[in-house]
């Protein structure tokens, strides 16, 4: 959206969704999922694509180094 790399609401929606399902299907991560809250309550931070997946991949970095 403005400045984002997304075109529509939708499209941020679609990615959280596709992630949450990601962070459902494997171990909790607690900060993770505290992370995406919070992003999915700041409407002021601008989103880029790729935003939420990335957080996801931090996570999987995570529980290799672990």
């Amino acid at each position: 959206m403005k400045g984002g790399g997304y075109l529509t609401e939708d499209e941020v929606i679609r990615e959280a969704l596709r992630v949450y399902e990601l962070i459902e299907q494997e171990d909790q991560d607690s900060e993770l999922e505290a992370a995406l809250r919070h992003s999915l309550r700041s409407p002021l931070k601008k989103y880029k694509h790729g935003h939420f997946a990335a957080l996801a991949n931090r996570n999987s970095r995570r529980a290799i180094a672990a």
